[in-house]
């Protein structure tokens, strides 16, 4: 029963190349599947360090296969429910060695992943398609078939109208034509024709010239008033204009905060009658040295009213940070970022320059955090974040493993600044680290 199992599966490969995946095939049963630069192996690849044109990956042998892989080789195999590095495979003394070649028995329940380099192999073992009966090419007919393969409705409906367009045609052209009169015209067709009458000569025009002249006066003195009329409307344009940059000033203050002086401040007569000149707008702003917030509007920042100590635009934009008036104590929060443990590097290439590629890049995340944290001020926990990594740079992923503090727009600007690293050429393979968010006043 075990050997018809065998014999019901066959051996699926998928083929990766930057990511995508480039072939896919079915192999027959007792097939050997071989991969290399020549052109006579099943799969034809780049430059690997694979010797020879070509190399046996997959050897088919009277009981199934054989995967045979070199120690430079990476990927897992899932058998029984467990999976195992192939480079703990490699160092297993009961897997049989064949000129430097690990040759590993597979079971039709045993599927994996195989990194050769920049190309990635996954292989597992599926039912075969079911067989379709068809003809040989050469008992094939393909001679074309009017009657057959046509509609024969169209076909009919097609014929009729043929030979009635071909009646009316000969009809038409034996037919003779007729002559029409003017009697034979219809009512509709006829134009009436009606005499032109003379025009009237125009009456001629009497000038007085003392009506024109109290007309003039009239005109002169209306256009005085209306010229009147549009400088006091301009003026009440202007006078509207600059009530609104006043409001509009007045909301930008409110929203960035004042100096908490509560009487006698510069900027709460910045608004008065009699300081509404532009000017002066600009002059008050300069002088109050930066953006200042009250008492009232700093909110967890403490502080009396009277005090005169300002905030730049530094402290405002910090979570927590600065201080209203002179008494108040400050409260300075500062974002970290630090490293949650080891992490998983399963690639090749150098792993201490891998290491110092993530902590170079730990910066970034480091923003990522501080932004968030004007959000949530109480943001904390560890987020674990694997990928892949191809020829140096990012090929797939990132992809979030765990996230203990549950905010999904930190995990979301992790991911993308991870996906801009580049570590060096030769790395290639799958890593995870942990990074620990942490806060403190």
């Amino acid at each position: 029963m075990a050997a018809q199992g065998r014999q019901t599966k066959v051996l699926r490969i998928g083929i990766i190349q930057d990511g995508k995946i480039v072939q896919e095939r079915l192999i027959k049963a007792g097939e050997s599947v071989s991969v290399g630069e020549s052109s006579r192996n099943t799969f034809v690849f780049p430059k690997t360090h694979l010797p020879g044109g070509d190399f046996t990956l997959f050897r088919a042998s009277g009981k199934g296969y054989v995967l045979q892989f070199t120690e430079r080789m990476r990927g897992k195999i899932s058998s029984g429910g467990a999976v195992v590095a192939l480079q703990k495979l490699s160092a297993d003394p009961s897997i049989a060695k064949r000129n430097n070649v690990a040759q590993l028995p597979l079971t039709e329940q045993d599927r994996g992943k195989i990194s050769v380099d920049s190309v990635t192999v996954l292989f597992q073992f599926v039912p075969p398609p079911p067989l379709h009966a068809a003809k040989a090419i050469q008992q094939m007919d393909f001679r074309p078939r009017f009657i057959d393969d046509d509609d024969p409705v169209f076909v009919g409906f097609l014929g009729i109208w043929t030979a009635l367009a071909f009646v009316f045609t000969i009809w038409v052209w034996r037919s003779e034509p007729r002559e029409y009169t003017l009697q034979d015209l219809p009512d509709r067709f006829v134009k009436m024709i009606v005499p032109e009458q003379p025009e009237e000569p125009a009456p001629e025009l009497v000038i007085d010239t003392q009506s024109t002249e109290v007309q003039k006066e009239v005109e002169v003195e209306k256009g005085a008033k209306e010229e009147a009329l549009s400088e006091a409307d301009k003026a009440k344009a202007e006078a509207q204009r600059k009530d609104e940059l006043i409001s509009q000033s007045k909301l930008l203050l409110k929203i960035i905060g004042t100096r908490g002086e509560s009487s006698g401040g510069l900027v709460e007569n910045l608004w008065s009658d009699e300081e509404q000149g532009l000017g002066d707008i600009d002059k008050a702003l300069s002088e109050t040295g930066g953006v200042t917030t009250s008492a009232k509007d700093a909110g967890t920042r403490g502080g009396n009213a009277g005090g005169t100590e300002a905030a730049d635009i530094g402290e405002v934009g910090g979570v927590g940070g600065g201080r209203a008036g002179g008494v108040g104590v400050g409260v300075t929060v500062k974002a970290r970022v630090t490293s949650g443990g080891q992490g998983e590097i399963d690639a090749s290439g150098d792993e201490g320059q891998v290491r110092a590629t993530v902590q170079r890049y730990q910066g970034q995340l480091t923003y990522c955090y501080e932004k968030q944290l004007k959000v949530v001020p109480t943001l904390e926990g560890r987020v674990e974040i694997g990928w892949s990594v191809s020829n140096g740079l990012v090929s797939s992923g990132p992809y979030i493993v765990a996230n203990t503090t549950g905010d999904a727009d930190l995990a979301d600007c992790v991911i993308k600044k991870i996906r801009r690293w580049e570590f060096p050429p030769d790395v290639s393979g799958e890593m995870s680290f942990p990074f620990v968010f942490s806060h403190k006043e």
